[in-house]
């Protein structure tokens, strides 16, 4: 396929990129950046456009779109301006991004967009799993979710399939969660944080971008999956097997109030979670490679 991807250059992005490039995949690389990062310069066919949002002609020629755009949620002060950020790069973006494409000539096979478990909203506590039939959530995260998500409708009626993919905490050492925890630990402080009950609904990367592939290649996949291993655990679970997995004890606990000095109304991020289950997803024939939480620990900590 010939895959147009929006936030490329970013962590998932460009682990997508180098995955499915290795499969035969080509793509057009849509970033703010002026240039693409050194690591993907060397794939060959690998076409780059320096923009904020594409323009229509950009955006021709493409068996699919991949749209992967949001500012960072997590580990940062939710200010207004943060909450501003938050909301227009993903529901104020897709909405122009859609709009483009709603004037292809050449319109793509499959859109697929980002969303997140956040659609269901968080909760301090163990509660029985969400699946992709659960309701959304009412909290800031949940309301982002459903805007986001709506911004495709449009496609519907132009034959155009849509995926949206509800998507966990991605585990790579590289970036994200995984990566701002492994120092603590490693230094002997690591632990859960506030309750340790709030679920952490994760996925390992290599199954993620699998994932991702068989979606956009089966023809009757549509609507939301849930991106997520079939096995949620809650932080205090999550902390154990990370800290066994780095051979080093897991002893404190991070108080609510701490994380809450540093991240204000963000803290939710960390201090509340949800259960999710990838029920369409099995459903659609994907066999996970890693659905163990300490199996994939162990496959992306071997070389720490």
């Amino acid at each position: 396929m010939k895959i147009g991807i929006l936030g490329g250059t970013g962590l998932i992005g460009k682990s997508f990129i180098k995955t499915a490039s290795l499969k035969g995949h080509r793509f057009r690389v849509f970033s703010r950046q002026n240039s693409l990062p050194a690591e993907l310069s060397s794939f060959p066919e690998l076409e780059f456009v320096s923009c904020i949002l594409p323009q229509t002609a950009d955006l021709e020629g493409l068996d699919a779109i991949v749209n992967l755009v949001g500012e960072p949620i997590a580990g940062v002060r939710w200010t207004e301006e943060r909450k501003r950020l938050i909301q227009t790069s993903r529901i104020d973006f897709t909405r122009g991004l859609v709009a483009r494409v709603l004037d292809l000539k050449s319109p793509p096979k499959v859109f697929v967009n980002a969303s997140a478990v956040g659609y269901y909203g968080m909760s301090e506590e163990h509660h029985l799993p969400y699946n992709e039939n659960t309701a959304p959530g009412n909290d800031f995260l949940a309301k982002i979710c459903v805007d986001w998500e709506n911004q495709i409708l449009p496609l519907q009626s132009t034959g155009i399939r849509s995926l949206v993919l509800r998507t966990g905490i991605v585990l790579t050492p590289e970036g994200g969660a995984l990566e701002k925890m492994i120092p603590p630990f490693l230094l002997g402080v690591g632990g859960s944080i506030a309750s340790g009950k709030q679920g952490m609904s994760w996925i390992h990367i290599a199954d993620f971008i699998s994932a991702m592939l068989h979606l956009m290649q089966l023809d009757s996949a549509s609507g939301a999956f849930n991106l997520v291993s079939p096995q949620p655990v809650s932080n205090e679970e999550f902390s154990k097997s990370l800290a066994k997995s780095l051979h080093r004890p897991n002893f404190f606990k991070v108080p609510s109030f701490a994380i809450q000095a540093l991240y204000g109304e963000g803290a939710v991020v960390v201090t509340k979670g949800q259960y999710v289950l990838p029920e369409r997803l099995l459903s659609s024939g994907y066999e996970f490679q890693f659905q163990n939480l300490e199996k994939a620990l162990a496959n992306l900590l071997e070389k720490q």
